[in-house]
């Protein structure tokens, strides 16, 4: 069930990924299966509230943290990125944790963080970041997965 639609929790195109199993890759902007014609797309599809919310949060941490800088936004994203092709160890997972924090406390949707957990996945390069989301103006808490991939692009 969509959580409630707040002006705190925002709205935007909502975000479609091509990679389905939860790395959010490929992304493209939903058009409810509209046709496309030329430059002109019919009927974008929004998000808003806490959908929203875990949308941005999917960027943030997708985003690396100095990409936006040519369009003002220096600090948005996560440094978690400068860590591709390191080893899968436990240092290295607590450094992916510090700075997923580090970029979610940027985000002002979030309340608090309740859980934030990198576990190392079956997949040696990998790790699973797995996180509990209290969202402003929004009851309960939300659950996060997103895998990275030490290793680089899978």
């Amino acid at each position: 069930m969509p959580g409630p639609t707040t002006p705190a929790l925002g709205r935007d195109l909502l975000a479609t990924y091509r990679v389905t199993d939860g790395r959010y890759e490929d992304l493209d902007v939903s058009t409810g299966g509209q046709a496309v014609r030329g430059d002109l797309v019919e009927d974008l599809q929004v998000v808003a509230g806490v959908d929203n919310a875990v949308q941005a949060v999917i960027h943030r941490i997708k985003t690396v943290q100095g990409e936006l800088a040519g369009l003002g936004h220096p600090d948005y994203g996560s440094r978690h990125h400068f860590l591709v092709g390191q080893p899968n160890t436990v240092r290295n997972r607590n450094l992916v944790k510090l700075f997923i924090l580090q970029a979610l406390a940027f985000e002002p949707r979030i309340r608090k963080v309740l859980k934030a957990d990198v576990v190392p996945d079956p997949q040696p390069d990998r790790v699973t970041i797995a996180l509990t989301l209290s969202f402003v103006d929004a009851p309960g808490a939300t659950d996060l997965v997103v895998p990275f991939n030490l290793g680089g692009p899978a």
